[in-house]
C-alpha cells in the first residue's frame, strides 16, 4: 500500500471509531475492494517490470529487444524505463 492509501486507510478507521451507529447504512464495497486489491497487483507487476527491464539493459539487451517485448518503439520504451532503472 502506497503511503497516501494509507493515510486514507488510516482516516478511514479514525471516522469508523468515531462515527454513531444510528448514522451507519450498510452499503456493498466488493466492487471497491476489487480496486484496491487490483492497484496493488498493479504496484507489485510495475516493480517486477522494472527489474525485468534493468536486468535485461543489464544482460546487454537493447531497447529494440526490450520495446519489442513490451509492444511499443524503442523511443517509448526508453522514454518510459530508462530514468526509472537508472535510479
Amino acid at each position: 500500500m502506497t503511503t497516501t492509501r494509507a493515510q486514507r486507510a488510516d482516516a478511514l478507521e479514525q471516522w469508523a471509531e468515531d462515527v454513531d451507529a444510528d448514522d451507519l447504512v450498510e452499503a456493498n464495497t466488493a466492487a471497491l475492494r476489487t480496486i484496491a486489491e487490483l492497484v496493488e497487483q498493479r504496484d507489485d507487476i510495475d516493480t517486477a517490470l522494472l527489474d525485468a527491464i534493468r536486468d535485461a539493459r543489464s544482460a546487454d539487451r537493447s531497447w529494440s529487444e526490450i520495446a519489442a517485448m513490451l509492444g511499443v518503439s524503442k523511443q517509448a520504451a526508453q522514454r518510459k524505463y530508462a530514468a526509472k532503472i537508472s535510479a
